[in-house]
């Protein structure tokens, strides 16, 4: 087991990895104001719809779901397959998030190709929405804090 230092915070390795159901976005209301007050960007074939609001509790993290439209892809086989590759290329890269202080994100994400793409191009795709999205958030967070002259 390797334990390292990130953000201020001693992560073992097998915990920086985990995808806890506390990362899950599920509440009805939390997903009506995302998708009513969020901003958005895409990165085909993913789209990200994000927003960002002050915590609740202090150990509230960015939570996030995944949706693969039933109308491009019948079969419920080929969704899950989509929606499991998302969601472990998210797992892999949540670490490039930035560390918010008392705000905190909610996320979705959601495929908007009609074809099946392999992991790799997902992966990349995923890489690149983080990394816009935390070059995002780091200018929002820059306008939002007063200069201290």
């Amino acid at each position: 087991m390797c334990v390292w230092h990130l953000r201020g915070v001693f992560y073992n390795t097998t915990m920086m990895y985990r995808l806890p159901k506390e990362e899950k976005l599920c509440s009805r209301t939390k997903i009506e104001q995302l998708f009513a007050e969020g901003q958005s960007f895409a990165q085909y074939p993913l789209r990200i719809v994000y927003r960002i609001h002050p915590q609740n509790t202090p150990q509230e993290r960015p939570q996030f779901f995944i949706s693969v439209p039933k109308k491009k892809f019948k079969r419920a086989v080929k969704r899950v397959w989509l929606r499991r590759r998302i969601r472990e290329a998210y797992r892999l890269h949540k670490h490039l998030l930035p560390n918010m202080g008392n705000k905190t994100i909610d996320m979705a994400f959601l495929y908007v190709a009609a074809d099946l793409y392999d992991y790799a191009h997902i992966e990349q795709r995923m890489i690149d929405i983080l990394k816009k999205l935390t070059h995002t958030i780091s200018k929002e967070i820059e306008q939002n804090t007063p200069c201290q002259q």
